[in-house]
Formats: structure tokens, C-alpha cells, sequence
């Protein structure tokens, strides 16, 4: 920011603002004064980020003296992140639509190279802002039009830590079954469900130091875990699935919903990447940033969803590899694989649970942040036994990505847009108007109306493209079964958006 008002109060662990003072930042790569300012006068309020220790900050604005995140570390996190049964689950299913090893490991490197990208380019915004995707985003949607980013992220983060809980548990239970002949029924899964879901809320409450020391060791562990079962399917593996036919009727068209599948499952995450980079200095360079983040998420994605479709291959499971994979492991390792696999995926659905807890904490800022990891968290295991137990939604994932794009693409398409036309800089104290403070991102009533509508009518368009087993639009068929739901939902959104914002003012 090169100038404007900063205001700063403080209170007993958070930042708040409202008492004013100017201060003028200038020059080329330096630190803006206004970051020190609220660094300096919080001395006696520094909030706590360590390995074991519960994080005492959450959406409040993350001083430049508590910054010690590197770019590279964001790398590790959403390589480390991918590991996990989940990546398996949706790397078979190209597999179980048809395609052969070299038609799916295409579809989903090129998939996960294009989905990557809008990642990679929202991550740039968490070190300007010094706070999450959400709480920046009221710098576009308004004060309170940034509700719109906290239903989205609800839907994703309730909807994939949902999902992680119903992956986890079955191979758990599977591989008790095989070692100790404990019956495989819902007292098992729901016992099994209760371990992961403890497991995760605790790493969700020690929360962004603990996270990211995971991941880091994930991304070690987790190479192993997968390259065991891989070694140890490979006898059966076959370049094409038993069943020839294609889901679409022909390779092309398969081929692009597979490709549609692992965008989906890249760009899910972007909204996740500002709870990380917002603990990076605000002069980090973002060629850099950009880069980790790209090459953290490609090869995250690819390593572990290609892992998906070769055991898939191997284990003629398609969306039933998870259920099929303990059994292929030799005794001696059924214990260690699925243990490490564990840990892969506690730290996926960690990931999932602090992004959640974050953005519900921009809702109910007057609670810590480690109280709103609790309350997300029993919101989240309801879903979870429901859907698991209950249910039996464990089909479901390739509907939830489909619908969870529709959400979030456009969304993400408007944050780009108006971090590039306001030229990456932020009035950072205007950010965190929690208190219904009329600041420079007030707009009409709290709410940027223009964005907002760019959305409505985004997601209203993706829509009639939708093609899932919860929701089929009516335009569902138009390219022969291809989603187009999310790239027509971002298209439309970011061309009404850049139409209705042509001629208004920067609201700084």
C-alpha cells in the first residue's frame, strides 16, 4: 500500500482497527510502514505459530515480525497435502470411465497443470493482505458481500473433510479385518471414523506451524506408502481396463471429462492457499511464489492421482480401489502403509478442517480461533458418519467436484480480476472491518453489487451444465457429456465483471 489510513487497537489477542493514523509507505521493494506500524505497536499482543502449540491468530492481520514462511514452504504443503486415500479414490476414476494408463495419466497431467495455475496466481494475494482468501475478498465483493467467499469455502471445506473422514476409514477398518479378524460392520467404521476425526481436529487446533511440519513430513512418508502399493500391484496391472467401452461413448470425449476431473480437483484448493502465504513477508517476490505453488500442486496432484489410476489398472477397481488395495499388500505391510497413508490423510483433511475453521472464524471473529476449529469440526464428523455410516455417499465424489467448481471458479476468476486491476495492493486496515467500520471497501451497503451479480449469473450458467448423479442441468449434453460447467461459469463471470468494473473507481 502506498499510502492511505491505517488504523490500529489493540485488544487482548487480535488486531482490530479504530483509531486512525496516517502513514506514508514509499519505495521500491521495501516494507510498508504501515505493517511495521502494527507490528511495533502489537509487541505486547505477538500472536503464537509453533510446531505443538495451539495458533493464537486467525483471520486477524499477521504482523511482519510473526512472517517467517518461505515461498518453498508452500510447495511442501500442497505437494505433502495430495498424498492421501482421497487422491487414490479420484485418480480411478478415469479409469472406471474407461480410459487406458496412457489416457488417463494425460488427462490428469494436463488437467492438473491448467487447474494449478489459478492456485498458483490467488496465492500471490495472502503476503499483500496479511490475511486469508475470504477476508481479502470483501476488497472486491465488499464487507459483507465477502459472505459470498464463506459459503463457498463452508461447501468445500465441509463437503472434502467430509469426504477425507469417508475415505479414511474404510481401509483402516479393512486392514484391522486382515490382521486381527474384527468384523468390517458400522460399530467398525464408526470407531474408525471417531480415531481420523480426533486425529484431524487436533492438528486443525494446533493449526498453521503444525500443518505445514506435517505436510513436510507427509510428502517423505507418503512417496513410500504409495510407492509400495504401486510395487506391489504392478504383477496385475494392465494398460487398459477390462471393460473397453468409454463412459461418453468414444476416447476424446472421456478423455476431456477426465481432464475436467483433475482441474476440478487442482483449482478446488486455491481458495486454501492465502492461509499459508499470508504468513510470508509482504516483499516476497511472487515469481517465486507463483513457482512453488505451481510446481507444490502439479506434482502433488499428478504424482498421487496417477498412483489412483495405476492401482485402479492393477486392481480392476476403478471406484472401488480403496476397498480392494489392503488386500494386494503383503501381511508384513498392511500395518505400515495404511498407518503412513493415515498420516497423509489426516493432513489432507487437516488442510481442509483449518481453511473451513478460518473462514468460519471471519464470521465469528469474536470467538478464537481454536474455539471455531472445534465447532467446524463437530459439524463436519455429523456429515461424516451420516455420509459414511448412514449413507453410504462414498460414490459421490465426482458430484461434489462438479459442483464445488461451479462455486468456486468464478469466484476465484473475480479475485484475480480485481487483485489485477487494483495492481496488487490493498488497504490493509480496511480489511479487517469486523465491526461494520465503513472503510474503502464499503461499496453500497457493505456489498460490491457489480461482482456479486458477475458471480450470481456465473454459477447460474455453470449450472445448466452440471451432469451428476445430485444435479443434472439442462445443458448438461451439449458437448456429449464434457463439464463445461466451471469454464462456462468463469467465462461468463469474468467478462461481466470486467464489463460492469471497466469504469469504476479504485475503491482506496
Amino acid at each position: 500500500m502506498t499510502g492511505g489510513l491505517f488504523v490500529v487497537q489493540i485488544r487482548t489477542d487480535r488486531f482490530d482497527f479504530s483509531r486512525s493514523t496516517d502513514v506514508l509507505a514509499r519505495g521500491n521493494g521495501r516494507i510498508s510502514r504501515v505493517m511495521e506500524a502494527a507490528s511495533s505497536v502489537a509487541a505486547s499482543a505477538l500472536g503464537l505459530d509453533r510446531v505443538g502449540r495451539v495458533e493464537t491468530r486467525g483471520v486477524d492481520f499477521i504482523p511482519e515480525s510473526e512472517r517467517r514462511s518461505r515461498p518453498r514452504d508452500l510447495a511442501w504443503v500442497f505437494f505433502g497435502g495430495q498424498l492421501c486415500y482421497g487422491s487414490i479414490l479420484v485418480g480411478s476414476l478415469p479409469v472406471a470411465w474407461g480410459l487406458s494408463w496412457w489416457g488417463a495419466f494425460s488427462s490428469i497431467l494436463v488437467g492438473s497443470l491448467l487447474g494449478s495455475l489459478g492456485f498458483a496466481v490467488l496465492a500471490m494475494i495472502g503476503p499483500k493482505a496479511g490475511t486469508n482468501a475470504t477476508v481479502t475478498s470483501c476488497a472486491f465483493f465488499g464487507i459483507r458481500g465477502r459472505y459470498v467467499g464463506s459459503l463457498i469455502t463452508q461447501v468445500i471445506t465441509l463437503g472434502f473433510f467430509a469426504l477425507q473422514l469417508w475415505v479414511s476409514t474404510p481401509p483402516l477398518v479393512a486392514a484391522a479385518a486382515r490382521l486381527w479378524n474384527t468384523p468390517a460392520d458400522a460399530v467398525a467404521l464408526t470407531i474408525g471414523l471417531a480415531v481420523v476425526t480426533g486425529l484431524v481436529l487436533l492438528v486443525n487446533a494446533l493449526g498453521h506451524a503444525t500443518l505445514v511440519l506435517l505436510a513436510k513430513l507427509t510428502a517423505v512418508t507418503n512417496v513410500f506408502s504409495m510407492a509400495a502399493l504401486v510395487v506391489c500391484a504392478a504383477s496385475a496391472f494392465t494398460g487398459a481396463p477390462a471393460d473397453s467401452g468409454y463412459l461418453l461413448g468414444g476416447f476424446w470425449p472421456t478423455w476431456a471429462l477426465s481432464t475436467m476431473m483433475a482441474i476440478s480437483n487442482a483449482i478446488s484448493y486455491a481458495p486454501f492457499a492465502s492461509d499459508y502465504t499470508r504468513y510470508m513477508p509482504a516483499r516476497t517476490c511472487g515469481r517465486a511464489l507463483f513457482g512453488w505453488g505451481l510446481f507444490g500442486m502439479v506434482t502433488g496432484t499428478v504424482v498421487s492421482l496417477s498412483c489412483g489410476a495405476f492401482i485402479a489398472l492393477a486392481l480392476a477397481g476403478g471406484g472401488e480401489v480403496l476397498s480392494r488395495m489392503v488386500a494386494v499388500l503383503p501381511l508384513a505391510l498392511v500395518l505400515p502403509v495404511i498407518l503412513v497413508g493415515l498420516i497423509g490423510n489426516v493432513t489432507n483433511a487437516g488442510l481442509n478442517a483449518y481453511n473451513g475453521t478460518l473462514d468460519l472464524h471471519a464470521l465469528l471473529w469474536r470467538l478464537r480461533r481454536v474455539q471455531v476449529s472445534f465447532l467446524f469440526g463437530g459439524v463436519g464428523i455429523v456429515l461424516g458418519w451420516l455420509g459414511l455410516v448412514v449413507f453410504d455417499m462414498t460414490s459421490s465424489t465426482e458430484a461434489l467436484c462438479s459442483l464445488v467448481t461451479v462455486l468456486v471458479t468464478p469466484w476465484i476468476a473475480i479475485n484475480v480480476l480485481g487483485y489485477w486491476r487494483a495492481g496488487g495492493r490493498f488497504a490493509v486496515a480496511d480489511l479487517q472491518a469486523f465491526e461494520g467500520r465503513r472503510g474503502a471497501y464499503w461499496y453500497q451497503g457493505g456489498y460490491n453489487l457489480r461482482a456479486i451479480l458477475a458471480w450470481v449469473v456465473g454459477v447460474v450458467v455453470g449450472l445448466l451444465f452440471v451432469g451428476t448423479d445430485i444435479f443434472t442441468g439442462p445443458l448438461a449434453n451439449l458437448a456429449d457429456g464434457v463439464d463445461l460447467s466451471f469454464l462456462s461459469s468463469a467465462a461468463v463471470s469474468s467478462l461481466l465483471y470486467l464489463l460492469m468494473t471497466a469504469k469504476a473507481a479504485d475503491p482506496r
